[in-house]
């Protein structure tokens, strides 16, 4: 049972949870791929290679794991709560009734791979959340959890 099931209130359902797109791993992938051609490099000492291929795909994997740092967003039926970190926990919870907005950003390449920034706004704060996977999804489901909300 992960951090967001433990914390749900009475009552409280999860509507959604969105998902990283996988364009946030290009760097490590592209280190990894690196250290497979500086292994296919022929010098002498092939231990060498090994080595540096070793260091460059262990990078790449530490890299990895820091993009992704144990990132969670989940609409419930009450709140939208948006968690960060494996080994120290950020979390921010908004109440879906103080939203006031929800706001789509995506680049032409956000667009063609289907991955955005969602900004939602609460008073004058707008909190901002980057390389969603899927984020008019994600932005429906929030509206549709606020609908459900002011009908009840």
């Amino acid at each position: 049972m992960g951090y967001i099931q433990k914390n749900l209130m009475a009552g409280e359902k999860i509507a959604y949870e969105a998902k990283l797109h996988g364009i946030i791993y290009t760097g490590p992938i592209l280190l990894a791929l690196l250290s497979f051609l500086v292994f296919l490099i022929p010098i002498e000492n092939k231990w060498i290679n090994a080595g540096i291929c070793l260091v460059l795909l262990l990078v790449a994997l530490f890299w990895a794991i820091s993009i992704n740092g144990g990132k969670q967003y989940v609409v419930t039926t009450n709140r939208l709560i948006f968690k960060h970190g494996i080994i120290n926990r950020n979390s921010h919870e908004l109440l879906l009734k103080k939203c006031e907005g929800v706001e789509v950003d995506q680049s032409i390449m956000g667009r063609i791979f289907n991955y955005g920034t969602v900004n939602v706004t609460t008073g004058e704060v707008t909190n901002q959340y980057k390389y969603i996977g899927n984020p008019l999804k994600f932005t429906t489901k929030i509206h549709e959890q606020i609908s459900k909300l002011k009908d009840s």
